[in-house]
């Protein structure tokens, strides 16, 4: 079976690439940030179609995460700097793009790190040097 285009997909999913750039434009309202809407939505009608639709999925992510804010929150509480005001007014200041790139892999390191605790003593072979060494000592 042949791969879809970005231009067929763009028109399996919304139609045109005009509705599709409407999307865009409603689900990245901060991305306005010193431009109209009018003049966004110009400039992303010439951006690539496959960019578009990864924008697309980037804006219903964020949406269901809760928004900039709560991103930045979840964020900062996986870092264990959930107090820190300076480090979430940093992180205010990225992209959404940015932002839910970095939550994913920390959402991902935060489920690794109690499988990795989880594993027995006997298959972590840092514990099998240190006994090596404590038994070399005492001989």
């Amino acid at each position: 079976m042949p791969k879809t285009t970005p231009l067929q997909h763009v028109k399996k999913l919304f139609g045109s690439k005009d509705q599709l750039v409407a999307r865009v434009a409603e689900l990245l309202p901060s991305s306005f940030s010193g431009e109209s809407a009018e003049d966004f939505k110009k400039r992303l009608k010439y951006v690539a179609n496959s960019k578009l639709i990864r924008l697309v999925e980037i804006g219903e992510q964020a949406k269901k995460l809760g928004g900039v804010q709560a991103i930045v929150d979840k964020i900062a509480e996986l870092k264990g700097q959930a107090k820190d005001k300076d480090f979430k007014a940093a992180l205010a200041k990225f992209s959404l793009p940015s932002l839910v790139d970095l939550h994913q892999s920390l959402t991902r390191k935060a489920k690794k790190a109690p499988a990795e605790a989880k594993q027995p003593e006997a298959k972590k072979p840092e514990a099998k040097k240190t006994e090596k060494k404590a038994e070399k000592k005492k001989a």
